[in-house]
């Protein structure tokens, strides 16, 4: 047995690793994009450090409440140009906060088995494979601040509490010694997750509201959290900016007809973004409640795919944004998921031992091979997809890098306008953006406005790259 944790544990420390790696080199793949250029002119335009605070109150009066995240886009963009320039202390970041994300839902899956390989791994290739908008929200570094980063705190807060009201539970009660600094750490932590994305941080107080009725026991560290949470979710969600930028926004109906629209796309965007993880949650349920599995097996996967739905339909209160929204939602269902993987019984334990082995009956190698075989399917697809996806990451950052030299130059040579080519479809992966933000064949385009602006040109104007001479 202790042979066989050993060897678990190295192979964790391992996926781990090579988690940390592969999103790596991902992230160094993924040049400056959209807002990026804005953030980043801006970063400059600051002075100093403190002028990043300035500028992100400015925001908070004029434009969004998200400040925890602007606020860290900017410290990110501000080290990178005052040490080794480009991204590079920002990817380092991003891949170690993307990894700490897998962690936390594995350590919310709860599984009985420690250092449970299939499990962490499950979630790791459930995020590559059905991350809303993975490039946007994960690579973009303004989008992984907004989403990746503010999801990982929720989830670093989700974590926490309820580790520690486990604790409470099986121990009687809080430490009293402790219950002055934990009441301290957990509201601040709450503040700065409940201000972290409108829809997240909304699902991460539900979850720790739900989580105190059923115990039916609020402790003084779950009241510091709650409150902290609803101070930041506040400050974020009352932020004066937020009605200046909703006229911005128009829809093309009001009332209880828009409310009406808005339930609909949101159920249109869950069918096109969760179907497959949806059924796969669906096909859990009903293997774990075909094995006699009780309430008490499964209510931490019904919390959290109740609170994933939650999150998504909360979006009916405001204008129906963009799917990127919805990625806090995603890693709900994730967690559910892997939760459920962990609970399924494999039969085991009901195995006999003769002569020194295991006797294993056909359900149980059956159930083995479905359970574990599933996990190192989804590897091999995710090789293959991960060299192809990378390769085209690559071409499209070298064309990119060009496009960038070219107006740098042209920038030094005083044009006023300029022609780029658009980039070439046949580089298309989901693992980027840049297809999303490219330039178009319109001046007025917001896209080409903003490099235009980013560079200092009148105009630039995108043409097609087959027929660039």
């Amino acid at each position: 047995m202790i042979r066989e944790e050993n060897t678990r544990k190295r192979l964790f420390i391992i996926s781990v690793i090579v988690c940390f790696v592969t999103i790596l080199i991902y992230e160094m793949l993924t040049p400056m994009l959209m807002d990026d250029m804005s953030y980043g002119k801006q970063v400059q335009e600051a002075g100093s450090f403190l002028g990043l605070f300035a500028q992100e109150h400015h925001q908070y009066m004029t434009w969004t409440g998200r400040s925890v995240a602007h606020l860290m886009l900017r410290i990110f963009m501000y080290i990178d140009m005052h040490t080794l320039g480009g991204r590079v202390f920002f990817n380092i970041v991003a891949a170690a906060v993307f990894t700490a994300l897998t962690l936390l839902i594995y350590r919310n899956a709860n599984s009985n088995i420690r250092y449970d390989v299939g499990a962490y791994l499950l979630g790791v290739l459930l995020i590559w494979l059905f991350a809303v908008s993975f490039g946007q929200t994960i690579l973009w570094e303004t989008g992984a601040c907004n989403y990746l980063f503010t999801t990982t705190i929720v989830m670093a807060m989700v974590t926490v509490y309820r580790n520690v009201y486990d604790k409470c539970q099986t121990e009687g009660g809080e430490d009293k010694s402790k219950k002055a600094l934990s009441c301290i750490g957990m509201f601040l932590l709450g503040v700065v997750s409940g201000w972290c994305n409108e829809n997240t941080s909304g699902g991460l107080l539900l979850l720790m509201i739900i989580i105190a009725v059923y115990y039916k026991k609020l402790y003084a560290f779950a009241a510091s959290a709650i409150a902290g949470t609803i101070v930041g979710l506040g400050f974020m969600v009352l932020a004066p900016g937020n009605s200046i930028r909703s006229q911005y926004m128009e829809e093309a109906h009001t009332g209880l007809l828009g409310m009406a629209a808005r339930f609909l796309k949101i159920t249109l965007v869950l069918k096109e973004e969760f179907m497959v993880l949806l059924i796969i949650i669906a096909v859990l349920f009903l293997l774990l409640k075909l094995q006699g599995k009780e309430f008490k097996d499964l209510k931490a996967m019904i919390l959290f795919v109740f609170i994933f739905f939650a999150t998504s339909y909360s979006l009916i209160l405001t204008v129906t944004p963009q799917e990127r929204a919805f990625f806090g939602a995603g890693i709900f269902l994730i967690v559910a998921i892997v939760q459920g993987y962990c609970r399924i019984s494999t039969g085991e334990a009901d195995n006999t031992v003769a002569d020194g082995n295991a006797d294993k009956s056909e359900k149980t190698v059956l159930l083995q091979t479905v359970k574990y075989g599933t996990v190192v399917a989804m590897a091999i697809y995710m090789l293959f997809t991960y060299i192809e996806s990378g390769a085209n990451l690559a071409r499209i950052y070298r064309e990119e890098q060009n496009r960038y030299s070219y107006l740098e130059e042209q920038a030094a040579a005083g044009a006023e306008d300029v022609e780029i080519p658009m980039l070439s479809d046949q580089f298309y992966t989901k693992y980027t953006s840049a297809y999303t933000c490219d330039v178009s064949d319109d001046w007025t385009n917001w896209n080409n406005k903003m490099i235009a602006e980013y560079y200092g040109f009148k105009t630039v104007l995108g043409v097609d790259p087959d027929t660039e001479e």
